[in-house]
């Protein structure tokens, strides 16, 4: 496994795919901050109650993690090329040929691939949250523990990327392909992002448990947003939003473990010529 673990390691460090994101992981943030001060400067919104309440670092901070934005859904879809490069060009027959469990020739991806998406979003998240704070305004409520609240975020977001991994690497090894594993990455984040919008529109406390089959569902309250158009952040207690970030966090072991099954038993029986 230590040797897989280092070959794999090797090759991510020569791809041109991370060169590639973490250039994108220092070019966004700084399109992010020139976007949103043109959008304050062209409306007027600076000094603006309004505006600073819409576009402010909350905003650009709260959305760092997200599958759906611009690097987040580039991200997975990075790491299952990569995964997918290894099929193409034979290396993972030749791993398997050379006396390697099937096994451990998945765990290692699948490892090198949460590596790669959580190394580069967090990447990504510092300089964003760096470039942020120093041009726009942070508003915080004081009735919440601004440190927790840090606490949960980066957590969630961090285990929002691995958990994507484990999608991601599940259908490289599928489908073996570049093209229908980035359809289906993006399909899969983007049909999350619509099944969490619709649950927080409504008073999801009947269906409390049901939703957390949405792995990424507790994310929404844990955006570092506290101007949140629903009212959420006030409606949940301290006490509460704990027990929301076990549960959530929970749901992504859970559904991250079921994909790692599922691509273990489908690649143990793949063809690998």
């Amino acid at each position: 496994m230590k040797r897989l673990l280092k070959a794999d390691f090797y090759h991510l460090r020569k791809s041109r795919l991370t060169l590639i994101a973490l250039i994108l992981a220092l070019a966004f943030p700084l399109l992010t901050v020139l976007l949103f001060s043109g959008i304050r400067a062209i409306g007027g919104l600076d000094g603006n109650e309004a505006g600073e309440l819409l576009l402010n670092a909350n905003y650009v901070i709260g959305s760092v993690f997200s599958l759906t934005n611009n690097l987040g859904l580039v991200i997975p879809v990075f790491a299952g090329i990569i995964v997918c490069l290894d099929y193409t060009n034979g290396t993972l027959r030749n791993k398997v040929i050379a006396g390697n469990r099937r096994s451990s020739v998945y765990l290692s991806h699948l490892i090198v691939s949460m590596l790669f998406c959580v190394g580069v979003i967090v990447l990504y998240a510092i300089l964003t949250v760096a470039l942020a704070l120093i041009f726009f305004p942070f508003h915080w409520d004081p009735s919440l523990n601004l440190g927790t609240e840090v606490l949960y975020f980066v957590l969630y977001g961090i285990m929002s990327f691995a958990f994507i991994a484990t999608v991601s690497t599940m259908l490289a090894l599928i489908f073996r392909s570049i093209a229908p594993t980035i359809i289906v990455t993006i399909l899969f984040s983007m049909v999350l992002l619509i099944f969490n919008s619709v649950i927080m529109l409504i008073d999801y406390e009947p269906i409390r448990y049901i939703v957390y089959l949405i792995p990424t569902f507790g994310a929404n309250f844990f955006n570092l947003n506290d101007f949140n158009i629903l009212g959420i952040l006030s409606q949940t207690t301290d006490a509460s939003r704990g027990v929301i970030f076990a549960e959530g966090m929970l749901s992504y072991l859970f559904f991250g473990t079921i994909h790692t099954l599922i691509g273990l038993l489908i690649f143990r029986k793949r063809d690998l010529r």
